[in-house]
């Protein structure tokens, strides 16, 4: 059973008002149990309709639940996606308003800035590869519009309420480095997220890695490098 036009409309405008207000709205699921991942992504679109109509335009992807753990956990088999706008990037350094979000955290991940698109049901390893100008570290900042538990019953919130939340983006902070793709291997990077300013020298971590760490992100609030 999938949600009928006017309940995906009225789903996203409730979305797009508690992002304006801070208020957050009880969770989708459990006024519509029978809805399905087509059905959350149809409330995505419309949300992002909604941001469009208001001048603000789309400048990426965020792809989440990208861990066989997370998917399992979640009982999806695919990564789940969001659209970023121009409106969350900030730059390295630049202050964050704090009454910007509802309820924020921050993510060390790393960002492929391309220089083309990918699509297609047969996108190879290598096509990402050619596909990608540079990777650097990054900061997501992360938001829901939605409550994360059920007040009444406890019940938390699921992967179709985070993906008609648009998953759930609120901003992300770019590194001020870049690195070919093809140079280096990201499946060894590790992040560590810091309130100081990263600097080399005076943290555990900064010490040489074995050949075999490969390369390791590191990310801060202000500044991001990998080496």
């Amino acid at each position: 059973m999938t949600l009928d036009a006017a309940t995906i409309e009225t789903t996203a405008q409730a979305l797009f008002q508690a992002e304006k207000t801070g208020n957050q709205i009880q969770m989708i699921t459990l006024a519509n149990p029978y809805m399905n991942m087509d059905d959350a992504y149809r409330v995505q679109a419309a949300l992002m309709r909604l941001h469009y109509s208001e001048g603000r335009h789309k400048i990426g992807w965020k792809i989440g639940l990208t861990s066989k753990a997370m998917q399992l956990a979640l009982n999806i088999n695919i990564p789940d996606s969001g659209v970023l706008l121009n409106t969350m990037a900030f730059d390295t350094a630049e202050t964050v308003p704090k009454d910007r979000f509802i309820e924020p955290r921050i993510e060390a991940e790393i960002a492929f800035v391309m220089k083309h698109d990918l699509q297609g049901a047969n996108v190879s390893r290598a096509d990402v590869i050619a596909a990608t100008e540079y990777i650097t570290p990054s900061l997501e900042i992360l938001d829901t519009r939605i409550l994360r538990l059920d007040p009444e019953t406890g019940r938390a919130r699921t992967v179709l309420d985070t993906i008609s939340d648009n998953a759930p983006n609120a901003g992300i902070v770019l590194g001020s480095e870049s690195h070919r793709l093809d140079a280096i291997d990201p499946r060894w990077g590790g992040a560590i997220v810091a309130k100081k300013r990263c600097r080399r020298g005076n943290w555990p971590w900064s010490r040489r890695f074995k050949r075999s760490d490969r390369k390791r992100v590191l990310a801060c609030a202000t500044h991001g490098s990998l080496r």
